[in-house]
C-alpha cells in the first residue's frame, strides 16, 4: 500500500481529493495540508509515495506548489509527483521534477483514481522485488527498495538497509548484475540506491559523501561518478 501528500489550498478541494484516493484500497496512509511549509515537513517526517499539488496557493504562501514540489524533489526524488491545477500555464515548468501526471481542474474523479491506481501497483510491484542474500547457513529476502546502498569492506560485502546490515558472499560485480535501474555503482566499493539519496557533500581529495533519506548512514563516491550521478537529478543537483 502507499502513502499520498495532498498540498490543497481551497478545503473543498482538499477533502474530495482525500476521501477520493482514500476509497482506493491501494492507498494507506493519506496526508493532507493547505501549507507549502507542513508539505514539506511531512515529505521530511514521513515515507510517503505519491504527492498530489495544488500549484496556485493562497498570497500568504510565499512559494507556490511548483516551488514546494522542487523542495520535496530534493528531500526525495523518488515520490511520484501529480500536479492538480485550474491553470495550463504551468505545464512546461512542471517538467522540471518530472511529474508522473500533470491533471486540470474541474477533477475528472476517473481520471485521478486511475492515476493513483497505476502509480500504486507500480510501488507496490516494485516493493515485491527481491535480493536473496546467502550467508553461511541462512537466506534472506530483502526487497530491493529497503536497500540504501552495498559496501565492499575488508573483503566481506555488505547490504546496508535504512536500520539493519546483512553479510553477503557475492561480490559486488555479481550484485551488480541483478540490481534494478535506481543503483549505480558510484565507488569500486560502493553501490548506493539513487532513490534513496538525501544529498551529498564534497568532502575533499576528490570525493563526496552520500547521505541517505531516513539514515545515518553514508556511502562514498568517487568524483568522476557524480556527474552520470548527477544525471539521474537534473535539475535538482
Amino acid at each position: 500500500m502507499v502513502n499520498i501528500l495532498i498540498l490543497e489550498d481551497e478545503k473543498y478541494t482538499r477533502e474530495f481529493i482525500k476521501k477520493l484516493v482514500s476509497e482506493s484500497p491501494l492507498v494507506d496512509q493519506v496526508f493532507a495540508t493547505e501549507s507549502g511549509k507542513e508539505a514539506i515537513s511531512i515529505a521530511e517526517e514521513e515515507v510517503i509515495h505519491v504527492a498530489l499539488f495544488d500549484i496556485e496557493l493562497e498570497e500568504s504562501e510565499s512559494l507556490n506548489g511548483l516551488d514546494i514540489a522542487k523542495n520535496i524533489h530534493l528531500i526525495n526524488p523518488s515520490i511520484k509527483m501529480i500536479f492538480v491545477t485550474g491553470y495550463a500555464k504551468y505545464a512546461i515548468d512542471s517538467f522540471s521534477v518530472h511529474p508522473y501526471d500533470y491533471i486540470l481542474k474541474p477533477i475528472n474523479r476517473k481520471k485521478l483514481m486511475e492515476t493513483i491506481h497505476e502509480l500504486a501497483s507500480k510501488e507496490m510491484k516494485q516493493r515485491q522485488q527481491k535480493m536473496i542474500v546467502r550467508n553461511r547457513n541462512e537466506t534472506i529476502f530483502i526487497p530491493f527498495d529497503e536497500i540504501i546502498f552495498i559496501e565492499k569492506h575488508t573483503n566481506h560485502i555488505f547490504i546496508n538497509t535504512a536500520d539493519s546490515k546483512y553479510i553477503d558472499n557475492s561480490t559486488l560485480g555479481e550484485i551488480e548484475e541483478i540490481l534494478p535501474n535506481d543503483f549505480l555503482r558510484v565507488h569500486k566499493s560502493y553501490i548506493v540506491n539513487m532513490k534513496k539519496i538525501k544529498k551529498i557533500l564534497e568532502v575533499g581529495n576528490r570525493s563526496y559523501q552520500i547521505h541517505f533519506i531516513h539514515s545515518n548512514k553514508v556511502a562514498y563516491m568517487s568524483r568522476y561518478k557524480y556527474f552520470e550521478l548527477k544525471e539521474y537529478f537534473i535539475p535538482s543537483i
